[in-house]
């Protein structure tokens, strides 16, 4: 049996090496040329810290507190369009204890079984992309972020993961090589890093040595269905596919195919920016995000690679000079030292990341066309549970109950 991934970013190439390795022929269908995209230009993170939703109480204070600031690490374009206006009503609804009660352990299983499977990728000969696992920082300078960040180390140590809460002096000491002016951190050493421009490379690569078949170029524009089931992908180069599964996998653009087929997909596009400077005299060694900016800096290879920002902005295609600004701004603050003076816009990197209202991915079987699996929804989380989601695709095609529970992830929940 074929099926066709819609979407050739770490979710649709991982469903696909997972599924080649059940014995399913793999055709991947992207837009690009995959040389570049949201996959790409990401911080590298695999986070079992980040246990969390989005969607969480007193995110929508802080949120609107950003909205008044050009420098803010969020920004929500204006536009008139019942769709956003849906998407944040259900955020609202969605920020409440209850939820995120809910989501934690469920989120903290799903990336230790995502780092579990990128350390086995590590060791495969075909790999080589950098993966370490020195754990994160996360730093802060002000008293209120210290309060915030130990409660939240708190919260992972009742769900089992190691958290250390450090002072200055211990925060130093993790970082002797390069001069830190923080408050403290907290260090949870069960995160690691990746560099996923040479993973993407990689893993593409060896897909192709593997068979699996790759129509770049091709954006999906229309669905033919049959009696409850997607028959033939319509393509913007003129081809009509016929089809036996298919897995939608497009990230911020699912919404729209969902669309086609008469399916509600409440989803927006987080634009997130990154610049990736190559072998700086100085760098950290523990990938570290900075709290209060909302700055995360990685370092992978001989580079090092600093990116943040979550703006809603419609797929615009423009990198915010302000907004950037702050971003590289904040970096000499928590490092002295660092100090990029990176002015040149247009080697900025920019990507959409797939954001549902709830903060949790869209994840199972459509139930007006059944043989349609929906794989979307990561948000800055799709590079670290990439391999635990392509797992689980593959999983759910040969009938097999998940590693973890979907209870939650149901694409139409809402």
């Amino acid at each position: 049996m074929r099926v066709h991934i819609i979407g050739g970013g770490i979710i649709g190439l991982s469903s696909a090496w997972y599924l080649r390795k059940e014995g399913f022929e793999v055709t991947v269908i992207d837009a690009q040329d995959l040389k570049e995209g949201t996959s790409h230009g990401n911080a590298g993170m695999i986070v079992p810290s980040h246990f969390i939703p989005l969607a969480a109480p007193g995110v929508i204070a802080k949120g609107i507190k950003w909205m008044f600031s050009r420098k803010s690490p969020f920004y929500i374009k204006p536009r008139l369009s019942l769709e956003l206006v849906e998407w944040l009503w259900t955020f609202y609804r969605s920020c409440s204890h209850a939820h995120v009660e809910r989501a934690m352990p469920v989120l903290r299983d799903y990336n230790l079984w995502s780092r579990q499977l990128y350390s086995e990728l590590a060791s495969h000969p075909d790999f080589r992309f950098c993966f370490e696992q020195k754990g994160i920082l996360m730093l802060f300078k002000e008293a209120k972020t210290e309060a915030e960040e130990f409660e939240l180390a708190d919260q992972a140590a009742e769900l089992g993961l190691e958290a250390q809460k450090l002072s200055a002096a211990a925060t130093q000491a993790l970082e002797p090589g390069l001069r830190l002016d923080v408050r403290g951190s907290v260090y949870f050493p069960g995160d690691a890093h990746l560099y996923p421009n040479l993973l993407i490379r990689q893993l593409t690569t060896a897909l192709k040595s593997q068979g699996v078949e790759f129509l770049t170029g091709a954006a999906v524009t229309d669905f033919d269905t049959v009696n409850g089931k997607i028959s033939r992908l319509q393509l913007s180069t003129g081809q009509v596919v016929p089809v036996e599964k298919v897995v939608l996998a497009a990230g911020s653009w699912s919404a729209g195919l969902m669309k086609k087929l008469g399916l509600k997909l409440l989803l927006q596009d987080g634009k997130g920016y990154s610049v990736t400077l190559s072998s700086p005299e100085k760098r950290p060694g523990i990938p570290a995000l900075l709290s209060e900016a909302k700055v995360a800096v990685t370092p992978m290879g001989d580079d090092l690679r600093i990116g943040g920002t979550l703006e809603i902005s419609n797929f615009s295609p423009q990198v915010d000079r302000l907004r950037f600004q702050g971003i590289m701004e904040s970096l000499p603050r928590y490092y002295p030292e660092l100090n990029s003076g990176w002015q040149d816009l247009s080697k900025v990197w920019h990507g959409y990341r797939p954001c549902s209202p709830d903060g949790l991915p869209y994840m199972g079987f459509s139930k007006k066309h059944d043989n349609l699996l929906v794989a979307t929804g990561h948000a800055m989380m799709g590079l670290s549970l990439g391999p635990a989601t392509g797992r689980m695709v593959a999983d759910l095609m040969i009938g097999k109950q998940p590693e973890v529970k979907l209870d939650l992830f149901d694409p139409a929940r809402f």
